[in-house]
């Protein structure tokens, strides 16, 4: 019998893959991460368990949210905003952040934003905080349906990089900024479907660091923890004879808090025992020396400790 090709390719990337290198903390003092929305932090594809990292390092810590998140809930534009801003805050400080900067670009009307003005907006940020590391969406996972992921990625890939020219908005020094190269990069996108950058690294997490990563996630009510959603499956559980033991008595909304950190606990040992860990998240970590491959190995090879 004639085995079909894609079905041996299949097989052969199967084999292939295997854990991913476990990435400790790069170096540095302070870190910013910049997020199309409100929740983007919290999601089962990265970052709270890393940014929970961070802030236990001691890392100084910066949160950028570029839309104003007004069509996320049910609560008409205006209200929503605020509900979402004021959740995100909350969320952050769960992780151990304080700072929030809200770029109030309209959600999902980002596309006729001018990429250069956002671009100039996350240069300046980077000039005024010099972060030593940087937590944003992969603007090369390119099958991201949300058109804000993409916008706010592709700014920030540019960005990144042009904020340390002395040619790029030089406006931007008479405030007392300068140039600055965020030496390290953790890019986050979508592992579920479609291809891009595949991850090149996995962060191994505690339990401390998830425990605050589930709060964080449930802190958003206004678009997850959906009281229906959790009135729903129980009710289909009862047709079936069956019920969940762990959500006896408690109210939907409860439940649904409670079904939604089951989630990111299982996203969480899910990557974890994929990479031989309890606890992980994954990720396409980009250092200072990887556009030089060579300067980057001779460094591998004859640098020592001073």
């Amino acid at each position: 019998m004639k085995v079909p090709v894609w079905l041996i390719l299949t097989a052969a990337a199967a084999l292939a893959a295997g854990p991913l290198p476990i990435k400790d903390l790069p170096p540095g003092k302070v870190m910013m991460v910049i997020q199309p929305h409100h929740d983007d932090h919290t999601t089962d594809y990265g970052m709270g368990g890393l940014i929970a990292q961070f802030t236990d390092a001691g890392y100084e810590s910066h949160f950028v949210r570029a839309s104003n998140d007004e069509k996320d809930g049910a609560h008409g534009y205006g209200h929503n905003d605020l509900i979402n801003e004021r959740e995100c805050k909350a969320a952050i400080a769960i992780l151990g952040m304080s700072e929030l900067y809200s770029l109030s670009w309209r959600n999902d009307y980002m596309d006729p934003v001018p990429l250069q003005e956002l671009r100039a907006q996350l240069i300046f940020l980077i000039r005024k905080h010099r972060p030593d590391v940087v937590l944003t969406h992969d603007p090369w996972g390119h099958y991201d349906r949300n058109p804000d992921h993409r916008k706010v990625a592709r700014a920030m890939g540019d960005a990144y990089w042009l904020a340390g020219l002395e040619n790029v908005h030089p406006e931007h020094f008479a405030l007392g900024v300068r140039p600055h190269r965020v030496p390290y990069l953790f890019y986050k996108a979508r592992v579920d479907y479609g291809k891009g950058h595949e991850p090149n690294v996995a962060v191994e997490l505690n339990e401390s660091q998830v425990r605050r990563k589930m709060r964080a996630y449930s802190t958003h009510r206004n678009v997850y923890a959906s009281p229906a959603m959790a009135r729903s499956v129980r009710e289909q559980l009862a047709q079936e004879g069956l019920e969940l033991p762990d959500l006896r008595g408690l109210t939907d909304e409860a439940a649904a808090v409670e079904m939604e950190e089951w989630h990111m606990d299982w996203i969480s040992r899910k990557r974890g025992r994929e990479n031989g860990v309890r606890y992980a998240e994954v990720y396409y970590f980009v250092d200072e020396f990887d556009h030089l491959p060579g300067l980057k190995e001779y460094l591998r090879q004859h640098t020592v400790q001073r």
